[in-house]
């Protein structure tokens, strides 16, 4: 599954971890994450001793061997259990919110909980209020009162496109487990690999658990090269209980997914009778989509039954996803069984046949005692009676489902594909689009034009992490930490604090937590920005760093040759200055100037490099008349500040629109003539991003009638439209048509696409 994301042109620079200056006191600040309903902190502290008597009366046998293992984890603490003169006692509560505690801290310690999973919880958020130093042990006098505000807090792990090992899906879920995160959902099937011993169907893992080979670099890579070795793995039914019980001794719930009826090749690879063509297939060693999915004939139906038939019998909890994303019409359209399906079943389209298909699994798991859930393409056709929605293209698919009364969980690509790009420069390959950690913090599954009365159907929300591009367990941490701590604030918080608090808790307090268990967590959302503004001529930029970064090093040239070497002279040039100056950039009166600029801090030898690509529309007033996706919009310098989109292309760096007509003004300040204007476009089919079908130009309102000229980059992903204006204007509007629906059996299909811009240039 893929999907695309905003913003560009906030450059960040590497290698500097810094101290957030924020304008507060920290005094009266709760060290929890995710933060509790209710934290009032006394002057008086507690000290208790590295060994922790606790009174167990009361708790299974499960909590008092999660407690031994949280205080080890947390502080290297022990713990034993007496029912006499303990420091810590546990009280269960009765006839209160589901899932509560409370903590109170004065002369000694109780820990109120309303069930072993808030015991679990509130065990965590004890460890996190416990200060650790070269004097021993100590927490302040305080009281803590706490519930989750969703019922579904989720994480996402796709082990098809790479595979994790039985003791890495337990790491993740022990991960998951100190935030308070409650469901896994686990990716099992796919195009690329099935990874789920099924004993009636062997050749699903003897087969579909294996590929030949793997594409290298990223997918729109041009010339595409291939890693040719088999690759896979699966999991035998004993290592999936072992994982099940292993979440369950952490409270949280297994979803397994088993995609159906698009995202099929490994499945089909193993059993091409279940086809449409019944041709022999290979496991895919590409991502994207494919046309090949299971048939609709009686027959698939009767295998996908009976595979769900054992994965019902191994996951205890209630739902079982089956995809039900990204199915291309295609075959189902020349097939003479499908055909024979709707015509028996006087279905309309192709659409409703993928509703009936839909709905024949949600009658089936119902028997079983199960819940149907899958992506939000199976509300296309009609939505089957009991299924719930997992809404990951943007908020509208679930809106729809809680409009109609069903359970949503809302996953949206906008805020929480953990698998897209979190910072804007010299971060690992990923797949694209661009989910800061502060866009995952300000992530609410609740939108805000949802009437009340449906928001009890809103289960709550997810991170997904698909793993084209994440290979190896130690990307896999540093793409999901800290930005799924940040999606915890969300999903449990009743209120959480402003985001620079939350950054405050999360770097004094919760980094040396992941680095006790040797996370290999990200710090980017905590290193100096560029910031970027107009000015008279052109644009500034300054470093947003704190005080202790020291001075800041800047490197000029105005050569089209990257220059390292800071000891050369002539056109490259060293500057020192503090940081939070400007800078100025001037647009060139004729032609185009590169600007290149190379930064490091005093302290820090690390260093980075960006261009800006000067020419007369550097910095001008730029007016959307069309507004482009609020999910896409990194503001209207944008589109003017002299720098070029990446490839593969990152979602900061392009402006996005999801309409057929784009108008956008460009305001040249005086009146020109004789000009070019040249304007560049993206495209990506797998992520439903299109070059437009037109691009006309309009001087104060009067069309100007003049062909562009048009070039694609070698890799055909950028195509330039150009245009040489002869008439006297002040005033140029772009006016770009799109076309109008995504052609039929490629990714999207039957929705509007995306047009990307990354920049507009004018040269006299």
């Amino acid at each position: 599954m893929t999907f695309v994301v905003n913003r560009k042109n906030v450059f960040i620079l590497l290698g500097i971890f810094i101290v957030l200056n924020v304008q507060f006191s920290f005094s009266q600040i709760c060290p929890i994450i995710p933060s509790p309903a209710t934290y009032k902190e006394f002057n008086e502290s507690l000290l208790i001793e590295k060994t922790v008597i606790v009174d167990s009366t009361g708790l299974s046998e499960n909590l008092k061997n999660q407690l031994k293992e949280i205080a080890f984890s947390y502080h290297k603490m022990e713990i034993k259990f007496s029912s006499n003169e303990s420091q810590l006692k546990f009280k269960k509560l009765v006839n209160v919110i589901e899932n509560s505690y409370s903590i109170n801290v004065s002369n000694d310690i109780t820990i109120s909980y309303s069930s072993d999973a808030s015991c679990f919880y509130a065990f965590h958020s004890f460890m996190q209020l416990i200060n650790s130093d070269s004097e021993g042990y100590s927490l302040k006098k305080c009281f803590v009162k706490d519930y989750p505000k969703f019922q579904w807090r989720g994480l996402h792990l796709d082990v098809s496109r790479h595979f994790f090992t039985v003791e890495e899906v337990k790491r993740y879920i022990d991960l998951m487990s100190m935030y308070k995160f409650n469901t896994f959902h686990w990716h099992l099937t796919d195009d690329q690999g099935w990874r789920i011993e099924i004993k009636q169907f062997p050749k699903l893992t003897e087969i579909g658990a294996w590929r030949d080979s793997t594409v290298e670099n990223h997918y729109t890579t041009k010339p595409r090269t291939y890693k040719k070795e088999r690759y896979g793995g699966f999991y035998t039914q004993e290592q999936i209980k072992e994982v099940v019980a292993y979440a369950a001794s952490k409270y949280i719930t297994i979803v397994p997914e088993i995609e159906m009826p698009g995202h099929s090749r490994a499945a089909l690879a193993a059993y091409p009778e279940y086809s449409c063509t019944g041709k022999e297939l290979c496991v895919e060693g590409l991502w994207g989509v494919f046309d090949d999915i299971f048939c609709s004939k009686d027959e698939t139906i009767s295998f996908l039954q009976k595979i769900l038939d054992e994965v019902a019998l191994l996951f205890p909890g209630e739902f079982i996803h089956i995809g039900g994303d990204e199915a291309p019409k295609k075959r189902w359209k020349e097939c003479e069984k499908c055909q024979n399906v709707i015509n028996t079943n006087n279905l309309k389209d192709e659409h409703e046949l993928q509703s009936y298909f839909i709905q024949k699994m949600d009658k089936y798991l119902a028997s079983k005692g199960k819940k149907l859930i899958g992506w939000d393409e199976i509300l296309e056709g009609g939505l089957s009676q009991n299924a719930a929605v997992m809404s990951w293209r943007g908020f509208d698919g679930g809106i729809e489902a809680a409009k109609q009364e069903h359970y949503v969980v809302m996953s949206p690509g906008s805020h929480c594909y953990f698998d897209h790009y979190q910072g804007k420069k010299n971060e690992p390959l990923a797949i694209g689009g661009y989910t800061p950690l502060e866009k995952a913090y300000e992530f609410n599954p609740i939108p805000p034009d949802l009437d009340e009365k449906y928001h009890s159907y809103i289960l709550g929300g997810q991170a997904n992490l698909w793993t084209e591009y994440i290979a190896d367990f130690k990307k896999l941490e540093y793409m999901t930490y800290p930005r799924a701590i940040a999606l915890s604030q969300t999903l449990w918080s009743i209120e959480k604090p402003d985001y620079n608090t939350f950054k405050y808790i999360l770097s004094n307090n919760h980094f040396k937590y992941l680095e006790a268990k040797k996370v290999n967590f990200s710090k980017t959302a905590f290193l100096p920005e560029v910031e970027w503004k107009r000015s008279k001529g052109g644009l500034k930029f300054r470093i947003n760093a704190s005080k202790e970064s020291g001075q800041i090093e800047l490197s000029y040239s105005r050569n089209e040759i990257l220059i390292n070497d800071y000891s050369k002279t002539g056109n490259n040039t060293n500057v020192t200055f503090a940081p939070n100056s400007w800078i100025q950039v001037k647009r060139p009166k004729k032609g185009i100037t590169n600007h290149h600029y190379y930064i490091k801090t005093t302290e820090n030898s690390s260093s980075s490099h960006f261009i800006i690509n000067a020419t007369h529309a550097l910095g001008l007033p730029i007016k959307y008349i069309t507004e482009p996706s609020p999910n896409y919009n990194g503001g209207d310098l944008t589109l003017v500040d002299g720098q070029f989109g990446s490839l593969p292309w990152k979602g900061n760096e392009w402006i996005g629109f999801n309409k057929n007509k784009i108008q956008i003004e460009l305001d040249l300040g005086k009146k020109m003539s004789n000009f070019q204007v040249f304007v560049r476009f993206l495209s990506d089919e797998n992520s439903w991003i299109y070059f437009p079908n037109d691009v006309k130009i309009v001087l104060d309102d009067a069309f100007e009638l003049v062909n562009p000229k048009i070039e694609l980059n070698d890799n055909q992903q950028i195509k330039t439209f150009s245009f040489q204006l002869s008439k006297k204007t002040q005033k140029v509007k772009l006016v770009i048509d799109s076309i109008m629906l995504i052609p039929s059996g490629l990714p999207g299909e039957g929705n509007i696409p995306w047009t990307f811009i990354d920049e507009i240039q004018i040269l006299r």
